[in-house]
């Protein structure tokens, strides 16, 4: 029972700090789910910068990280439950864009210093 316990609040307390390390992120974390994106930003401009996609739908999310609406970065392709990471070299004033593109979804602007936000379907 106590091995049990242990394991249970070892569990718990990795999974917290998990969660936290996202949460306060030096770059940016796009999590794509099946009705909307979350994104956690930095609160400071820094270049490089990280961008990590992680995949929260049922199916394979492919998309692209775009810098000025036309320099690709990299493409992504991310099978479900799964991250991968794209450093980012920016320049002061550059727009950052993930572009989903299977499935489908409107355009996600990272923005630095918006913390935490989410892009709803479009209607």
């Amino acid at each position: 029972m106590k091995l049990f316990l242990r394991l249970f609040f070892t569990f718990i307390s990795l999974s917290f700090f998990h969660a936290y390390a996202l949460e306060s992120s030096n770059g940016f974390v796009v999590t794509a789910y099946d009705d909307r994106f979350r994104v956690v930003s930095p609160e400071k401009f820094r270049s490089p910068l990280e961008v990590i996609v992680e995949n929260k739908t049922l199916v394979r999310l492919i998309g692209k990280v775009v810098v000025n609406n036309k320099t690709n970065i990299g493409f992504t392709s991310i099978e479900s439950d799964k991250y991968q990471r794209i450093m980012v070299n920016l320049k002061k004033g550059d727009l950052l864009h993930f572009i989903p593109l299977s499935p489908s979804f409107q355009e996600v602007e990272l923005i630095v210093g918006n913390k935490i936000y989410e892009i709803p379907p479009k209607k």
